[in-house]
């Protein structure tokens, strides 16, 4: 028999996916908790983080309608109820980006540098574990203090214990945390990831090459619209003139440049002539 906050669970959650504009899968795997309920509040009212046991979030999928969202579930899931379209929901998740502490036989994701400095940290054991992970530290005032920059590990090495807990000490987070949007619906639309990790300046870039292309291409192939009847008169109108001045054709708009150029010959016979 299926437990009673079970099905409850499945109501709710398929009731809040039917009220929102957007629902989005986000994986909050390797997300520490206390970073989850930072992001949650950071979201504020733009946004609704609800996380719930994968099974049940399937069953609210199936019970709203929405087809093949429910492949997109793998491991830790949290669902995302927003009022904005998913593109800005991606921009909002971005911007709600944090930092957390590396673990022990973690990969360092960049090169990780203890920056000098005093710390908050009083004097103690912990001196010699900073110092045995190669960090310069000395006590000054009651304070330890680095005594210059320490790079500690280089991109792609494996952090040992020691060091992790050093740097959880002095409260460096190297490590970058987000929740990453696996599915988004809307409007009867499921959008993947890769559809979604669109750059503004890009796409604008693109939607810009494309008008010229399109505006080339009618002017060279004399598509007329309101677009491109100013240019293509214009391109007709300097065609014309170009070739009666070739032609030496007399009218009000080349006989002062064609009595300008009969000058100039006048005057370069001339200078030969006196030569």
């Amino acid at each position: 028999m299926v437990q009673e906050w079970k099905i409850r669970e499945v109501e709710d959650l398929a009731n809040l996916i039917s009220k929102s504009k957007s629902v989005a899968l986000v994986s909050i795997s390797n997300i520490p908790s206390k970073k989850l309920q930072e992001m949650r509040r950071n979201l504020g009212e733009i946004a609704t983080l609800r996380i719930s046991r994968n099974n049940l979030i399937k069953r609210a999928l199936e019970k709203v309608k929405i087809k093949d969202m429910d492949k997109y579930i793998k491991g830790p899931t949290g669902l995302i109820f927003c009022n904005a379209d998913p593109l800005k929901l991606k921009r909002i998740l971005d911007d709600c980006k944090t930092t957390a502490p590396i673990k022990a036989n973690a990969i360092a994701p960049c090169d990780i540098v203890v920056p000098a400095g005093e710390t908050s940290l009083t004097p103690g054991p912990v001196l010699a574990e900073i110092q045995n992970v190669g960090i310069k530290a000395k006590i000054d005032k009651g304070k330890i203090v680095i005594e210059e920059d320490s790079l500690v590990a280089r991109r792609g090495e494996k952090i040992s214990e020691e060091l992790a807990n050093v740097l959880a000490r002095l409260r460096i987070e190297p490590i970058e945390v987000s929740l990453k949007i696996m599915a988004a619906y809307e409007d009867g639309i499921l959008y993947t990831p890769d559809v979604l990790q669109i750059n503004d300046e890009k796409l604008f870039s693109d939607i810009k090459n494309a008008h010229l292309n399109a505006f080339n291409l009618a002017i060279n192939s004399n598509i007329i619209n309101s677009f491109t009847i100013q240019f293509i008169i214009i391109r007709a109108f300097n065609n014309a003139r170009n070739l009666a001045l070739n032609s030496e054709i007399i009218n009000r708009d080349t006989i002062e440049f064609l009595l300008r150029m009969a000058y100039q010959q006048m005057n370069s016979l001339k200078s030969k002539i006196s030569l």
